[in-house]
C-alpha cells in the first residue's frame, strides 16, 4: 500500500524518559483510543473517506465527519466515537483496525503523533511526551534521571513539527539562553520547588518589561541575584495563603464541564470532590469544608511525595520543555501566569489524596492523579482563557498575590 504520511528521522534534544517510552497497547490504563474526539488531517480525511478497504470501507462511512465550525487542513474533520466511553470505531479486538489493514502512514496525525510532542524551536528541534498518556507520566515522573538531556533521533511527519523562530541570528540566540536560563533556573539545588516557581516569577515579569536589546544584562544580573541570594531574601518571610489557594482552585476546578469517560477518570475525579467535602447530591463543598480539607491534605502531601520525590519538578519541567516555555503566550508573564495555575489545581488534587486520614498514597497513585489532570485540564483548549479570566478577575494574576499560592 502507498505511503499516505512520509517521515523523516531528525536528531533531537529529549528527556531522557522519551527514549525509555513505547507505548504499552491494550495494557493501557487508560487508552487515547477512546474518551477524546479523534481529529482527522485534511489528507487523512480524504484517503478514508475514498477508501474502498474491504474491513473498513463501511466503518469510515459511517463515522467520519467533517470539521466545519474553525475547520482547517490540520483540523479538517474527525471520527465519531461509539458508546458511553467513547471508543475509536477504528479498534478491532484491541488493536487499530486502520494500522492492521492498511499502515502506519494512514493513521491520523494526531493518533501517530500522541503522546509525543515535536517541534523545532529556532534550529533545535526537540521532543517531550504528554503526560495525559498513563506510561509517558510514569516514565516522566518517577524515573531521577528523567530530566537529564540527551541527543536522539526521532521520526516525525514534517508537517507536524511546531515551528517557532527569531529574527536573525541573535534573536534566535537569545530565545536558547532565556530558554535555557528558566529550565535551569528550575533546578537550582538547594532550593525548594515553591522557591524555585518564585524567583521564576520574579524573572518572568521583569523580562516581560525587558527590550530585547537588554535581555542578555538582565539575564547576568538575575543569575548573580540567584548566586548571592539576594531575591530570596524577599521570600523567606512569605507565608501559604491555604483558603485563597483552596476557593481559586476549587472555582477552576469546577468550571471544568465536561464528563470524565474512562472508569480511570471517574474514580480519580470522584475522590477529589469527596475528599475535599462535595455534598453527594448537589456536588459543592461548603468553604470552610473545603478550605479545612485543602488545608490537612496540603499539609500531609510533602509525606506523601517522599514516595515519588520527583514528581511535581518532573512535571513542571515537562510543562516547561514541551511547551517552550516562555515562548508560548503572549508575554513571558503570561506563560508563567498559566504555569503556576497548571501547578495549582494538580496540588490541589494531590491535596484531596492526602485529606482523609489513614495511609497516604503511594507513588502509583500519585502518577495517576497526574495523568487524569493533564487528560482532563491540558488538552483543553479553553482552560487557558478561562484561568485568566479567573485570576484577573478576581485580582489573584500580580505576582504579591501569586505568591500565596506557591508555598504550602
Amino acid at each position: 500500500m502507498a505511503i499516505l504520511h512520509p517521515t523523516r528521522t531528525l536528531s533531537a534534544l529529549l528527556p531522557r524518559y522519551v527514549s525509555r517510552f513505547a507505548c504499552i497497547g491494550s495494557a493501557c490504563e487508560d487508552t487515547c483510543c477512546s474518551g477524546w474526539t479523534v481529529s482527522l488531517d485534511k489528507k487523512t480525511f480524504n484517503a478514508y473517506r475514498q477508501s474502498k478497504h474491504p474491513e473498513l470501507s463501511k466503518t469510515f462511512e459511517t463515522s467520519l465527519r467533517r470539521q466545519r465550525s474553525q475547520g482547517s487542513d490540520r483540523n479538517y474533520g474527525k471520527i465519531d466515537l461509539h458508546g458511553e466511553g467513547g471508543s475509536c470505531p477504528m479498534m478491532q479486538g484491541g488493536l487499530c483496525g486502520v494500522q492492521a489493514h492498511m499502515n502506519e502512514s494512514h493513521l491520523s496525525n494526531t493518533c501517530f503523533s500522541y503522546p509525543r510532542i515535536s517541534a523545532n524551536f529556532g534550529g533545535q528541534v526537540q521532543q517531550a511526551l504528554q503526560l495525559s498518556c498513563p506510561e509517558a507520566a510514569r516514565q516522566a515522573l518517577l524515573a531521577p534521571d528523567a530530566f537529564d538531556f540527551i541527543e536522539a533521533g526521532i521520526t516525525v511527519r514534517p508537517d507536524t513539527v511546531q515551528r517557532v523562530d527569531a529574527d536573525g541570528a541573535q534573536g534566535q540566540h537569545l530565545m536558547h539562553e532565556v530558554r535555557i536560563f528558566c529550565l535551569q533556573l528550575m533546578r537550582t539545588e538547594g532550593l525548594e520547588l515553591w522557591q524555585r516557581l518564585a524567583l521564576l516569577g520574579v524573572f518572568c515579569e521583569q523580562l516581560a518589561a525587558t527590550r530585547s536589546a537588554d535581555v542578555q544584562a538582565l539575564l547576568d544580573s538575575f543569575a548573580r541575584l540567584v548566586e548571592d541570594g539576594a531575591v530570596l531574601d524577599a521570600l523567606r518571610d512569605l507565608r501559604p495563603n491555604h483558603p485563597a489557594q483552596a476557593m481559586v482552585f476549587a472555582t477552576l476546578w469546577s468550571s471544568k464541564e465536561s464528563p470524565a469517560r474512562s472508569e480511570r477518570q471517574r474514580e480519580v475525579i470522584d475522590m477529589v470532590a469527596r475528599n475535599l467535602g462535595a455534598d453527594a447530591e448537589s456536588g459543592v463543598a461548603h468553604i470552610d469544608e473545603l478550605v479545612a480539607r485543602y488545608t490537612t491534605g496540603v499539609q500531609r502531601l510533602p509525606l506523601a511525595l517522599e514516595a515519588a520525590p520527583h514528581l511535581l519538578e518532573h512535571y513542571v519541567l515537562n510543562e516547561m520543555f514541551m511547551h517552550l516555555f516562555p515562548f508560548d503566550q503572549a508575554n513571558p508573564y503570561d506563560c508563567y501566569l498559566q504555569l503556576v495555575s497548571r501547578f495549582g489545581l494538580l496540588r490541589m488534587m494531590l491535596a484531596a489524596q492526602c485529606a482523609p486520614e489513614g495511609p497516604l498514597p503511594d507513588a502509583a497513585a500519585l502518577v495517576k492523579t497526574v495523568q487524569v489532570f493533564c487528560r482532563r485540564f491540558r488538552h483543553d483548549v479553553n482552560f487557558a482563557t478561562r484561568v485568566n479570566h479567573a485570576l484577573k478577575n478576581s485580582g489573584w494574576d500580580s505576582l504579591d498575590k501569586l505568591y500565596g499560592f506557591l508555598r504550602h
